[in-house]
C-alpha cells in the first residue's frame, strides 16, 4: 500500500536551515590516491609461478611450494601474490581434499597482483594456498602479525569513515560502446550522467511501484568531507557493482555500490593559483577500463577505473585561450564529461569574463580531437565575443541516430548589461548541435536573443521518440529557466513546441515579461522568476511510458537591475561578470513543485508542491533537485528540505518520503536493480553523504 502521508500534518520548519556551504577547491601540492582495505590480522605476500605440487606440510613458509597456512578461525587474512611468469594462474585456498573454498580470478599477466581478504571458519584449520594450473614458488614473507585497524601501509588505508572498506578487487568488466549506448534500456546500470546517451532520467527498473514503494529503507550512507556535493553516482554493473562518484573539493571515489565499501579514493591536486573557482564536481564518465572526471582548473583526467591511478591528463584550454586571457582560469568545468565511442565529450563553466568552448577527447591518450567555440568571433560585434561566456556548462547528451551531440548552451556576459555586448549573442541562450565525429556545427537554435537576466538555457537536453502529425520523429528537448520547455527536431533543429509557461513569469516594473532591467540598484525592483531560474541545472525526467516530463521547478523572485558603467577588465581580482546587481526579493510567498508537462502538446498534466519548503526562503535557497522516473510508474525528486520524495508518475500524489541528514539536497536520485539480490537501490548525493535506500518487505 501506498505509504501514509497526510498533507495537513507535516511541519515546515519556522526558520530557514542554514544554507548549505560549498567546500572550495583546496590547493594540494600532490595528487592523494589511496587504495582502501578492509581490517586483517595477517598479511601473505607471495611471488608465484608454473611449479610442482608438493611441500604441504612445510615447518617453515619461505621458500616452499604450496604452502599450508596455519589459520586462526575468526581472524582475517589478506594474501597478495604477484604473477611471475605471466601464464594462467590463480590463487585458491583449498581444503586438505582439493576442494576450491575461495579464490579469485584467473590473470595471465606478467606482473598482475591478486589479492583475497577473508575471515577463517571453525573448519579452517590447515588450508592449502595452490595456483592453477599447477603452483606457486618462493618469495613469500609474512607481514601485519597483530591487527592494525587504522594504520596506514604504502597508501593503503585500511578503514575509511562510513560502511568501510571493499573486500577484494573491483571485478573485471569492460565498459564497451555497446554498454553505454544500452545504457538506457539496462535496468542493472547507471553509466551516464543522467542515463543513457540521451540523458532522459528514465530507467526500465519496475520492481518498485506506488503500492510497494513504501517498503525502501535505508540501506547505507558514505559520509565524505565536503558539503554540497552534487554529483550523480556511475554504476557500472559488475557482480557486485560498482559506484563511482565525485566530491566537491574533488575527490573521486570508487566503491561497492551493494553496502558503500570503498575500493579506492583519488584526490586531484589544484594549483594554488586557481582563482575564481568554486567547489563543484557533477560527476564521472566511463569507458573500458578508465573512469574520467573534469576540474575547476580546466582539466580532463582519466583513472584506471580498478585501482583509481592517473592514466592521464589533458588541460582543456586551447592554446588561444592560454595565450589571450591574462587569466586563464576565468574557465572551469564543473560538469560529468560523457563518454561514446572512444571519445569524451566536455564543456567549459565560465561567468568571469572569457570565452567557452565544447571539446571531444580520445579516451584513451587524452588528446583533442576537436574544439568548438560557443561565442564564434564573426558572430559579436568587435571584440564583445572575448568575454561572451556563453558556457555549454551542463552535460551534454549525445543520439547516435543522427551522429549529433547536444549541448545547452548558458548565457552571456555581462548578465545584466547588454550595452557592451550589442546583437543577438550567438550562440549563447541556444540548444547547439555539433557532428560527433568532426565537430562541425549542424544547427543552432537561440530561445533568448540578448539575454538579460541570467535566463540560461542550460540544462542538459534530452533525446527521444515524439510524434508529430502522426508521424514519429526524434526530438531533443531542454527546460529554460525562465519557465518554458523547448523542443526541436533532432536533425533539422526546427522547433517543434514550445510549452504554455510552467511558471509564474512577470518583471513587474513593466507591462511585459523579458523587459529591459532597471537602470542602477537604486532602481532596482522585482522579476518573477529570479535569476536562479523557474528551474536550475539539477536534470529533469523524460517518461516513454507516459510521455511526459517531469520538471522540478520554483516560483520565487528577485530585484535586478543594470549597471550603466560596469566596463570588461583583463586586470585584477577575478568576480562575476554580473554587469549589475542580483538582490533578495521583499515577497515571501516563495515556492517549489514538481509538474509534468507533455512535451507533444505543452499541456500540464499535474503539479505538486513540496511541503518541507519555507516559502520565507530565498530564491538561492528554495530550488529543489532533479527528478528521476522510473517504469514502475515511481517519480523520485529530493527536496531543499533534505527529503528524497516519491510520486506516482501518472497523478503526481506523494507515495513516500525520507528524511536525511542533510540541509538540502540538489542532484538527481540514481536507481539501479541489482539483479543478483533481486533489489531495487535509489542513492542520491545528500549535502555531505551518499545516501542509498533498497527495497524490501514486499507483501505476496
Amino acid at each position: 500500500m501506498p505509504a501514509d502521508i497526510d498533507p495537513e500534518n507535516e511541519e515546515i520548519e519556522p526558520e530557514e536551515r542554514p544554507h548549505y556551504i560549498d567546500t572550495g577547491p583546496e590547493a594540494r601540492g600532490e595528487d592523494e590516491h589511496v587504495r582502501f582495505m578492509p581490517e586483517y590480522d595477517t598479511e601473505f605476500v607471495f611471488g608465484g609461478g608454473i611449479s610442482g605440487w608438493h611441500a604441504r606440510q612445510p615447518q617453515r613458509l619461505e621458500g616452499q611450494v604450496n604452502p599450508t597456512l596455519n589459520l586462526e578461525a575468526g581472524n582475517r587474512y589478506r594474501v597478495r601474490w604477484e604473477n611471475i611468469d605471466g601464464a594462467p594462474h590463480n590463487f585458491v585456498i583449498q581444503d586438505a581434499d582439493g576442494n576450491r573454498l575461495v579464490g579469485t580470478d584467473v590473470y595471465s599477466s606478467e606482473g598482475a597482483t591478486a589479492n583475497l581478504v577473508f575471515t577463517a571458519t571453525e573448519e579452517m584449520s590447515q588450508y592449502i594456498c595452490t595456483i592453477h594450473p599447477n603452483s606457486m614458488v618462493g618469495n613469500i614473507e609474512i607481514a601485519g602479525e597483530e591487527p592494525s585497524p587504522n594504520a596506514q601501509q604504502g597508501g593503503q588505508l585500511q578503514q575509511p569513515p562510513g560502511p568501510g572498506a571493499a573486500e577484494g578487487d573491483i571485478p573485471k568488466l569492460s565498459v564497451t560502446t555497446n554498454m553505454l549506448r544500452e545504457d538506457g534500456e539496462r535496468r542493472d546500470s547507471w553509466l551516464h550522467y543522467d542515463k543513457g546517451l540521451g540523458q532522459r532520467g528514465f530507467t526500465p527498473v519496475d520492481r518498485l511501484d506506488p503500492e510497494n514503494v513504501a517498503s525502501l529503507e535505508q540501506k547505507y550512507t558514505i559520509p565524505t568531507d565536503s558539503a554540497g556535493i552534487e554529483t550523480n553516482p556511475i554504476i557500472v554493473p559488475s557482480d557486485p557493482p560498482v559506484m563511482y562518484y565525485t566530491t566537491s573539493n574533488l575527490s573521486i571515489v570508487a566503491a561497492n555500490a551493494r553496502n558503500g565499501k570503498k575500493y579506492w579514493q583519488f584526490k586531484y591536486a589544484l594549483p594554488e593559483d586557481a582563482v575564481g573557482q568554486t567547489g563543484r564536481n557533477r560527476g564521472v564518465a566511463v569507458w573500458k577500463d578508465k573512469v574520467f572526471f573534469a576540474t575547476t582548473d580546466t582539466h580532463l583526467v582519466a583513472l584506471n577505473r580498478y585501482t583509481g591511478e592517473k592514466e592521464w591528463d589533458t588541460n582543456m584550454l586551447t592554446e588561444r585561450q592560454k595565450r589571450e586571457m591574462e587569466y586563464p582560469k576565468r574557465m572551469s568545468i564543473s560538469q560529468a564529461p560523457i563518454a561514446y565511442d572512444g571519445r569524451i565529450l566536455v564543456g567549459m563553466s565560465g561567468d568571469f569574463g572569457g570565452w567557452c568552448v565544447a571539446s571531444s577527447v580520445d579516451a584513451e591518450s587524452g588528446d583533442v580531437r576537436w574544439t568548438v567555440n560557443m561565442a564564434p568571433e564573426d558572430a559579436w560585434v568587435d571584440e564583445s565575443w572575448r568575454f561572451a561566456s556563453a558556457a555549454p556548462w551542463m552535460s551534454p547528451s549525445i543520439d547516435p541516430e543522427t551522429n549529433n551531440v547536444f549541448y545547452a548552451v548558458g548565457n552571456p556576459c555581462p548578465m545584466m548589461n547588454g550595452l557592451v555586448r550589442p546583437g543577438p549573442n550567438h550562440h549563447s541562450n541556444s540548444i547547439v548541435a555539433v557532428d560527433l565525429d568532426s565537430g562541425d556545427i549542424e544547427w543552432a537554435s537561440q530561445q533568448i536573443p540578448h539575454e538579460l537576466w541570467d535566463y540560461d538555457s542550460h540544462a542538459t537536453p534530452t533525446v527521444f521518440d515524439i510524434e508529430v502529425d502522426g508521424e514519429t520523429r526524434r526530438a531533443v528537448s531542454t527546460d529554460q529557466k525562465a519557465g518554458w520547455t523547448y523542443v526541436y527536431d533532432a536533425e533539422t533543429g526546427r522547433l517543434l513546441e514550445r510549452t504554455a509557461p510552467w511558471t509564474k513569469q512577470d518583471h513587474e516594473w513593466a507591462e511585459q515579461f523579458l523587459a529591459l532591467p532597471p537602470r542602477g540598484e537604486e532602481n532596482a525592483a522585482t522579476c518573477w522568476p529570479g535569476t536562479i531560474g523557474a528551474t536550475e541545472w539539477p536534470p529533469c525526467a523524460y517518461d516513454p511510458d507516459t510521455g511526459m516530463r517531469y520538471i522540478a521547478a520554483v516560483e520565487a523572485a528577485q530585484r535586478v537591475s543594470y549597471d550603466p558603467d560596469w566596463e570588461y577588465t583583463t586586470e585584477g581580482d577575478i568576480s562575476l561578470a554580473e554587469g549589475g546587481s542580483r538582490l533578495a526579493s521583499e515577497d515571501t510567498t516563495h515556492s517549489a513543485y514538481v509538474q509534468a508537462v507533455d512535451p507533444a502538446s505543452g499541456d500540464l498534466a499535474w503539479r505538486t508542491e513540496l511541503p518541507d519548503v519555507n516559502p520565507e526562503w530565498s530564491h538561492w535557497r528554495i530550488w529543489p533537485g532533479g527528478t528521476t522516473a522510473t517504469a514502475g510508474g515511481v517519480l523520485f525528486v529530493p527536496s531543499s528540505g533534505g527529503h528524497v520524495y516519491a510520486l506516482d508518475t501518472e497523478t503526481g500524489e506523494r507515495i513516500w518520503s525520507a528524511q536525511t541528514d542533510a540541509d538540502r539536497i540538489t542532484p538527481a536520485p540514481v536507481v539501479w536493480d541489482d539483479p543478483v539480490e533481486q533489489t531495487q537501490y535509489v542513492a542520491v548525493a545528500a549535502d555531505d553523504e551518499i545516501t542509498v535506500w533498497s527495497s524490501g518487505g514486499f507483501e505476496d
